[in-house]
């Protein structure tokens, strides 16, 4: 509920949060059902005009026919090369290879690589020995006192909060309502007031 309507004294807050909630859901139900009075389609076109294009229909299957009969001409062409002596061209290539395979900086490379994976281990080990900056487990412990201020100062109950299955909630002793069930409605439900 907004400030505005919070400050409004009322008779009856059951009342009057009905009411609201009712005309909430009136305005929720127009605007569902609001029509615009502005034609913002794209405006009709004629038959005829649309269908005169010929000419370009036909060069574009022309075209597209020319790029399909060339697609299986190179199919063909390939399905032959790969069929036709595989073994004397790679025999030929990986001899190439192996006469000109000799590289004049092989073994600065090599010491090159040596080093970056030194660098690379020491990081890591650095890493894995550093201690972590965060703690969760302060994190938690603020976030259950940061619950705690919000259900104490919330003139009705606080149902947006929600905790994930994963963390298990710790109960610090003693504290009402923190349970996420029934709670009591109001202010002070729980222990722990200013």
């Amino acid at each position: 509920m907004d400030r505005g309507r919070r400050a409004m004294p009322t008779g009856n807050k059951a009342c009057h949060e009905r009411h609201v909630r009712k005309c909430q859901d009136l305005h929720r139900q127009q605007l569902t059902s609001i029509k615009s009075t502005i034609d913002n389609k794209p405006p009709k076109t004629l038959r005829a005009v649309a269908g005169t294009n010929a000419k370009k229909q036909q060069l574009m299957e022309d075209r597209y026919a020319q790029i399909e009969r060339d697609n299986r001409i190179l199919l063909e062409k390939m399905s032959t090369i790969m069929r036709s002596r595989p073994t004397v061209a790679l025999a030929e290539s990986v001899e190439a290879q192996a006469r000109y395979a000799k590289s004049l900086n092989r073994e600065s490379r090599k010491r090159e690589l040596q080093r970056i994976t030194r660098e690379n281990a020491r990081i890591l080990a650095a890493i894995q020995s550093s201690e972590p900056v965060y703690n969760s487990g302060q994190w938690e412990r603020e976030a259950r006192d940061h619950e705690r201020y919000l259900k104490n100062i919330c003139e009705y109950p606080v149902s947006l909060l929600t905790r994930s299955p994963s963390v298990p909630e710790v109960d610090e002793g003693g504290d009402e309502g923190e349970g996420g069930g029934g709670g009591s409605a109001g202010r002070g439900g729980g222990g722990g007031g200013w």
